[in-house]
């Protein structure tokens, strides 16, 4: 750490696939001034969308005086410094090269935490360079697989938990996402965007032909077959996710080859009941039967959104997500752990 810092220097990164390129990245950063900090918006101040689940953990830290800069990685284009409203500075890259050539110019930070597992190359990168934390999205079956790579893990499955593992649970903005008792305009409502593994079909196929209704967001209006159904769509920017909840008796989640979809906790936290896929790969510890919603065979998903929807009122979904997955409480939970496995904050 740096003279006159008074705390970590902490990436959070989230990676979509690289992006080959042939331009010079060590020239690229030598000569690219990163922007003057921004003063940041409060955690529960910032916007609903998408970001908060991953974001969240370095606001915190910031928030308790544990880590000084907080930045976020991905892959994208154009590659570019800026600085989100929490304060987090979104570094974007071509590629592990780039990521390379930027290590090489601001050197490593004292924690990285991984989202999936497009970054293992960049974990392997960071060996013995700095604490590095796993969350090892969409894990591969059949087990075991070994947690490695990395000095501790925030796995989506109870079946992948060791000494050196945590169950992940997704926060939500719980000022954000309240019961309002307005008044409901349809049955069901799935925040997904259309791509392998979410079960659109699934779904759609459940409820065609009956009276459900349904609005799926953030989908192009052509992207699925809607016909015999009572299901409508948005585009990503063009409603607001609070209202969609709100306005929806309850929520589904089709998807089977899914990893603690952080949509699934902001349904619950809005207090809507879920119905989910039982052969969802991760996130099933989201599921209470009974109290969250229920978890239904793929054959019988119809069947599961019309029991939860006969007796909704009868789950308390809100009250438990506020007793079990307080934001804060999870929040310092994450950092506690992470102490334990090694990690030495600065001070």
């Amino acid at each position: 750490m740096s003279e006159g810092r008074r705390g970590a220097r902490v990436v959070i990164a989230n990676f979509g696939r690289a992006r080959p390129t042939t331009l010079d990245h060590r020239a690229f950063w030598a000569s690219h001034p990163l922007p003057p900090p921004r003063r940041r918006t409060p955690l529960f101040d910032q916007p609903l969308d998408w970001g908060f689940h991953i974001y969240s953990l370095g606001v915190r830290m910031m928030d308790l005086g544990l880590a000084d800069r907080v930045e976020f990685w991905d892959y994208a284009d154009p590659r570019s410094t800026v600085w989100h409203s929490s304060g987090i500075l979104r570094v974007l890259f071509e590629n592990e090269e780039d990521v390379a050539a930027y290590l090489e110019r601001y050197g490593p930070p004292d924690l990285f935490v991984n989202h999936g597992g497009h970054g293992e190359p960049v974990l392997a990168m960071l060996e013995g360079r700095c604490f590095r934390v796993y969350v090892p999205a969409l894990r591969k079956r059949p087990l075991p697989r070994v947690n490695a790579g990395a000095e501790c893990f925030l796995v989506d499955d109870e079946r992948d938990l060791d000494e050196r593992s945590m169950l992940y649970v997704p926060v939500a903005n719980l000022h954000k996402l309240q019961p309002n008792g307005r008044a409901k305009e349809r049955d069901f409502i799935y925040l997904a965007s259309v791509y392998r593994g979410k079960r659109h079909d699934l779904l759609l196929d459940a409820v065609r032909g009956t009276a459900f209704t349904g609005h799926l967001h953030p989908v192009e209006p052509d992207a699925l077959d809607l016909s015999g159904t009572r299901v409508t769509t948005s585009r990503w920017g063009e409603r607001e996710v609070a209202d969609l909840l709100h306005g929806s008796r309850i929520a589904v989640y089709p998807a089977d080859w899914a990893s603690s979809p952080a949509a699934m906790w902001e349904c619950v936290a809005a207090g809507l009941p879920i119905v989910v896929n039982e052969t969802i790969q991760g996130g099933r510890h989201l599921v209470v039967p009974g109290v969250t919603g229920e978890l239904v065979p793929p054959d019988s998903f119809r069947d599961g959104i019309e029991h939860v929807l006969a007796n909704r009122r009868a789950y308390r979904p809100r009250e438990h997500f506020e007793e079990h997955w307080d934001t804060l409480r999870i929040l310092d939970g994450y950092i506690d752990f992470f102490r334990r496995m090694g990690w030495a904050p600065c001070s």
